[in-house]
């Protein structure tokens, strides 16, 4: 193999690193790409849980308030003896 050929054969691998290379730079900036958009759903999924708990939070504290109440209601009416005849 002549020098020639050997240069050529070395400029040629050469491009074809550099073109895998670009490549591989290419795959990197989509991967970034989605690895942002992922960060941006768990952030979202994130707010939406924090927001549907305080909502259950605020549901679970009015239906123990309603028990509270209509056990109040239940006790006074145990308390009246003139509602029992029995």
């Amino acid at each position: 193999m002549t020098d020639s050929e050997k240069l050529d054969l070395l400029l040629s691998e050469m491009h074809d690193m550099k073109s895998g290379m670009h490549d591989m730079k290419s795959g990197m900036h989509d991967m970034k790409s989605e690895i942002h958009d992922m960060k941006k759903d768990i952030y979202s999924l994130k707010y939406q849980l924090v927001r549907s708990t305080a909502e259950l939070k605020t549901m679970d504290e009015a239906i123990l308030n309603e028990v509270e109440r209509v056990h109040g209601i239940l006790d006074k009416h145990k308390a009246d003896k003139s509602v029992h005849t029995a």
